[in-house]
């Protein structure tokens, strides 16, 4: 008896205690879902070494929190309100569509009509499971707490739906429940794990992201992965064995999902569709290097650029002051307008606080000409003196004079609004959006403008800067994602398949159907938000690679013993179709779910990519990898020498 068949068994006799220990653990994970805290500040991602996070520690340091010139705490209340108001009103929508696909699909592919339910019930309970740990981190983002649920019931479904097979193929084949389930857990044990595994290389590949959104999304997701994992090893022999009776007595034919015609179409034509899909293929590559990114939510409105400068309140200090302002006003956008708005500083907002006032002008008040030139000469002021000066010095009269109590209030506000002990804040309104493909550059104009003034002795920070500074980790993180991902499937699949050339295959056509994925964005002229690109990056690279996986696994199993490669890749298909089909569509449709029934930018946009992308691997692995297979066979495989 090997390793995985003793395992089996042992999870078999234990199987009341696993379930009630289960159930227990769903109980509590229900109660501690609450405890989860939920972030919605994305800038909170950022690395501490970005100009952003730099700059906040600093205004920070420089100016009570009470006069930051960035959102107000009301406004930041109320999108948050409103983002838990759609998330709570658009999620459970999607993810009923999603169950309901499932259901759908499961009843036309399954031999049973209980046998969803029995996989629906495994998949919640892993789910909950997730959730209800989440606690453990300090806190989720908005994101991952929406995606995660739907993503992880469409990623892992294929393990419950592996298993019931095999275990229905042992009780066709006149075995006793125990036996036949025993037999089942065995065959999947590695099957299953690879697949996890392959799913979870892809995932942790976001934890290398600068932009740490990626290590929230890519922890959970893989938590929730191993969840489900663990709940079709250990949870769904158990509730399989006790309804056992029901399910035989529900049994009803399955679709028939054959794949003799496609096998014969592909055998036919393999040369064609290896060299035109692959053609296909290198146009995905093309037009994926010439991508537009986003890194804002495309709807977002222009919010203002917080700059922290040199400051000081000596004349030669607001004049470099007014010398900044001047050069921030020439910048122009594309088509010619100005790049910046309004700008609130203290040469500007506050500058009657610090303009020169002569006595006559003073006098015009209705105090005595001779009182005003009288006080400006005990006091030194010359002929004119700044406002701000001139009402220190007579702040003894405050409490006699209410207005002057009241001129002095207003420039505490602006002083303590604007400047700090070392520096000097301006908020400037920017005429362009977070999500304009032009901000990097127009960014670096602003940029430039200041180091004019400055040198390199100025903080950035708001809304606009976090998106630059984004963008800029975004070209690194692609490739690390990218890169790591690739290095890891590589290696898990080689070790699977004990050779390299297989693997080459299909990291070929997942890394294929991924450029297609992200090359027909720039084909509609649609740019794809960064967050997107990587989650689908992941996604596709690490879970639908088992759809081709499980089809060359098939092929080369059907040609070692024997078969000729046109037979062994009808075998390996009609076996395959089902499972990739019905994982495939419930993955489209969970996305396109998300896509299209969530109004959240960031939301909406990973569910459109990651429906389409999912597509795209079905049908390429369903077509280009038979075909590359029938066409390489001779180098891939390793069969009979009396069979072609």
């Amino acid at each position: 008896m090997n390793i995985h068949r003793k395992l089996a068994s042992l999870i078999i006799r234990g199987r009341i205690i696993i379930l009630a220990a289960m159930m227990l653990a769903v109980l509590l994970a229900v109660s501690a879902v609450s405890r989860t805290v939920i972030n919605y500040d994305m800038a909170k991602y950022l690395a501490e070494d970005t100009m952003t996070k730099k700059a906040l520690h600093m205004m920070e340091s420089e100016f009570d929190d009470s006069n930051r010139l960035e959102d107000s705490a009301a406004e930041s209340e109320e999108r948050i309100n409103d983002l838990q108001k759609r998330i709570g009103e658009e999620i459970p929508v999607a993810l009923m569509i999603a169950v309901a696909v499932v259901l759908v699909m499961l009843t036309v592919t399954s031999h049973a009509w209980l046998e969803p339910l029995v996989i629906l019930f495994v998949l919640a309970v892993s789910i909950l499971l997730n959730m209800g740990t989440n606690f453990i981190f300090t806190d989720v983002s908005f994101v991952t707490f929406a995606v995660c649920p739907i993503l992880q019931l469409a990623l892992s479904i294929d393990y419950a739906i592996m298993l019931l097979h095999a275990y229905n193929a042992c009780r066709d084949g006149g075995m006793d429940v125990i036996q036949a389930m025993t037999e089942a857990l065995a065959e999947c044990f590695m099957r299953i794990s690879s697949s996890a595994m392959t799913t979870i290389a892809g995932l942790l590949s976001l934890l290398f992201m600068s932009f740490t959104i990626g290590f929230d999304i890519g922890l959970v997701l893989s938590k929730g992965i191993l969840f489900s994992m663990l709940g079709v090893f250990l949870l769904m022999p158990a509730v399989t064995l006790m309804l056992d009776k029901a399910i035989r007595r529900t049994r009803h034919r399955p679709l028939t999902i054959g794949g003799k015609q496609l096998a014969g179409f592909i055998s036919r034509h393999r040369k064609l569709l290896a060299g035109g899909l692959t053609m296909l293929v290198l146009a995905g590559l093309y037009l994926n290097s010439r991508n537009v990114y986003t890194f804002a939510d495309a709807g977002a409105e222009p919010s203002p650029l917080v700059l922290l400068v040199p400051g000081g309140e000596e004349d030669a200090d607001y004049d470099r002051q007014r010398d900044l302002v001047s050069r921030l006003r020439t910048l122009m956008l594309s088509d010619g307008s100005p790049a910046t708005g309004e700008i609130l500083s203290m040469v500007t907002t506050g500058a009657d606080a610090i303009r020169y006032y002569t006595a006559e002008e003073i006098a015009e008040t209705g105090i005595p000409l001779f009182l005003v030139q009288g006080h400006f000469y005990l006091n030194g002021f010359g002929n004119s003196v700044r406002a701000d000066r001139l009402l220190d010095s007579v702040s003894a009269l405050s409490g006699f004079i209410p207005q002057i109590a009241e001129m002095q209030a207003q420039v505490q506000q602006a002083r303590s609004a604007f400047i700090g002990p070392r520096y000097s804040r301006l908020a400037v309104m920017l005429n362009f959006t977070p999500s304009d493909p032009d901000l990097i550059r127009y960014m670096e104009d602003i940029f430039g403008a200041v180091r004019g003034v400055y040198g390199d002795d100025y903080y950035p920070t708001g809304s606009p800067m976090s998106t630059y500074d984004i963008s800029h980790a975004f070209r690194d993180d692609l490739l690390k994602v990218n890169l790591i991902t690739l290095s890891a499937i590589l290696l898990i699949v080689a070790l699977s398949f004990r050779s390299l050339r297989m693997p080459a295959i299909l990291v070929f056509v997942i890394e294929g159907a991924i450029w297609v994925t992200m090359g027909f964005s720039r084909l509609i002229g649609q740019p794809i938000f960064f967050i997107s690109y990587l989650i689908c990056l992941s996604i596709q690279m690490g879970a639908t690679i088992d759809y081709g996986i499980l089809l060359a696994d098939q092929y080369r199993a059907r040609r070692r013993e024997g078969m000729a490669s046109g037979e062994a890749m009808t075998a390996a298909l009609e076996k395959s179709l089902p499972t990739i089909l019905t994982s495939g569509v419930i993955l489209v449709v969970a996305g396109f779910a998300v896509g299209k029934v969530c109004s959240i930018y960031y939301i909406y946009s990973i569910g459109l990519l990651v429906s389409r992308g999912a597509l795209v691997s079905a049908l390429l692995i369903l077509t280009l990898l038979p075909a590359l297979l029938l066409t390489g066979d001779r180098f891939v495989i390793k069969a009979k020498r009396n069979h072609k």
